[in-house]
């Protein structure tokens, strides 16, 4: 009962969408109503410009981290078996992403959740958080095009969970890979709008407006 109060808890920190307070209290605006309509980095960088957005991934980012890192303090190591709790943070990590894609605070509507994403990584597995990031960098850095760079990292992300484990020399916790296979799917088919548009060629490039910058 105190395992799935504490998931609930993770969700609701999830749910926080500082996208949108921040372009409501900074900006003057409602995100939702501007540019694609997301509450993340992108659309808020975007709008706003670099300083909101960097803002609102470090928030994004932030509430990831924060909901492996609790997982970690109250189902430790020492009084919980190692293959369960990293199952336990891996399930809070994906609360804690749901929560963003399905914000009880917006009526169960949301973000991408690729920086929150992103934190639940650096706390859960940073070596494959690198890996990740490193993927979606080099993505970005050819063509430009954020939703190209997180759609890529994705399809590849379950994979590093298994080719990770094997190049050190260790089993792998095969719940984590189809736990983080069912995630993923989630996220891509969150961005089935952005695949429509750069299946037609649509989808613009990654630029910030300068007024906040």
């Amino acid at each position: 009962m105190a395992l799935l109060g504490f998931f609930l808890f993770v969700f609701l920190l999830g749910s926080i969408p500082f996208g949108l307070l921040i372009s409501r209290y900074w900006l003057k605006i409602d995100i939702r109503r501007q540019g694609s309509g997301n509450i993340g980095m992108t659309n808020v960088m975007r709008v706003g410009g670099k300083l909101p957005g960097i803002l609102t991934f470090v928030l994004d980012f932030g509430k990831g981290s924060v909901a492996v890192l609790l997982a970690q303090t109250y189902f430790p190591a020492s009084e919980t078996d190692p293959g369960t709790q990293l199952i336990i943070l891996s399930t809070a990590g994906i609360a804690v992403v749901c929560g963003h894609v399905f914000s009880v605070f917006l009526r169960f509507k949301g973000g991408k959740g690729i920086s929150t994403l992103f934190g639940v990584l650096a706390a859960l597995q940073l070596n494959i958080g690198i890996c990740a990031a490193l993927v979606w960098v080099g993505v970005f850095m050819w063509k430009r095009i954020s939703s190209l760079s997180a759609i890529t990292m994705l399809a590849v992300l379950p994979w590093l969970f298994l080719l990770i484990p094997w190049l050190q020399n260790e089993t792998p916790v095969w719940p984590m890979f189809f736990l983080f296979l069912l995630l993923s799917s989630l996220l891509i088919f969150k961005h089935r709008e952005n695949i429509q548009r750069l299946l037609k060629g649509q989808e613009g490039q990654l630029s910030s407006n300068n007024k906040s910058q």
